[in-house]
């Protein structure tokens, strides 16, 4: 084993290669032990994936059109809708190899807006608020004018972020409609290198950089092949790094540099909009942040919660909530693990 690893005491490596979970052992091979993707054992490991029990329970409530749920909003119901399947199975690692990822990711492409960012749902189900409010009483302006205005707001760089990330893992990087979506989220970065959402009116009043907002963009672009992003792109990185890096991944930059929430520092899977730290030292070491001692308070949160037996605890999920738990929360998780290791194996 390499010497970052006798580091630690004790290595779950075995554990995460058992054939029990295909996508683990994938990636295990891949990130951890460094295994190409042309290896014999990678190779097998991805062909058994498609055939496992989560990935096939997910699959079994896919709709012949391809969505999840109502096909009028992959949005909602949340955990269960297209978008967050799209996400999960993307983390899975499954691909556009398989036609049933196609078919799905042919229904989200609906769903994407002319300036690039993805929208919760589609002009049909604006007209049936339109409709609902109107039998309320509710003074609206024309379908038109109201219908525009609610489907432009739910462009959101979180769910954007979090929907091209997933493209770009399913082998779309090279889509011109990806690189569109990650064009819109580098315009709509925030002038403190953050990214929040405005332009919905939830957050019409913000000028700080959210979390959640932006780590799900600087992660699209973690996974966007280097020699493909431009000069602007390149920009944005550096500045959404820096917002993360000025608050230590989880503390605020100023009164003392105290917690800012303490959830961030549950290490959680499935990622969706959701932030941890796990989240923001895996994204910026794919980014090559390295060598940054602002990472070192995070690294230590993450080094004291490895167990005895060198695995990392479920400490957050949507237990319940979406098609298929992924893990049992409070139990040893393998996809904690693995990316703990992997972020450790750049830092050590």
């Amino acid at each position: 084993m390499r010497n970052w690893i006798k580091q630690l005491e004790g290595s779950p490596i075995d554990w995460l290669l058992e054939w029990s979970n295909p996508s683990i052992r994938c990636l295990a091979l891949r990130d951890i032990l460094e295994k190409g993707e042309k290896d014999s054992e990678v190779e097998a490991a991805r062909e058994a994936i498609p055939s496992s029990p989560i990935v096939s329970r997910i699959m079994a409530k896919q709709s012949p059109e391809g969505c999840w749920e109502d096909p009028t909003s992959p949005y909602l119901p949340k955990y269960k809708s297209t978008y967050w399947q799209v996400m999960i199975l993307s983390q899975l690692g499954m691909g556009k190899t398989d036609e049933r990822i196609r078919k799905a990711c042919r229904y989200i492409f609906r769903f994407q807006h002319d300036q690039g960012g993805f929208l919760c749902y589609g002009s049909e189900q604006a007209r049936r608020e339109y409709e609902y409010l109107r039998k309320k009483g509710k003074r609206l302006p024309s379908l038109d004018k109201w219908a525009e205005r609610q489907v432009y707001e739910q462009q959101l760089s979180c769910l954007t972020g979090n929907v091209a990330v997933a493209l770009i893992r399913m082998g779309f990087a090279s889509d011109s409609r990806v690189r569109k979506a990650l064009e819109w989220l580098v315009k709509v970065q925030n002038e403190d290198g953050g990214w929040l959402c405005p332009y919905w009116g939830a957050h019409a009043r913000d000028t700080h950089g959210c979390f959640y907002g932006t780590i799900c963009p600087l992660e699209a672009l973690s996974e966007y092949p280097k020699e493909q992003l431009s000069a602007e792109m390149r920009s944005a990185i550096a500045r959404g790094a820096e917002f993360l890096l000025m608050h230590r991944l989880f503390k605020a930059d100023h009164h003392g540099y105290q917690v800012i929430n303490k959830s961030w520092l549950r290490l959680g899977f499935p990622w969706f909009a959701g932030y941890n730290i796990l989240r923001g030292l895996d994204v910026l070491t794919k980014l090559g942040y390295t060598q940054d001692d602002r990472l070192s308070d995070a690294v230590q949160v993450l080094l004291q919660k490895r167990q005895d037996d060198g695995r990392w605890m479920l400490e957050a999920t949507p237990t319940g909530r979406m098609q298929t738990n992924i893990e049992a929360k409070g139990r040893p998780s393998k996809w904690i693990t693995l990316i703990s290791l992997r972020v450790l194996k750049q830092l050590l």
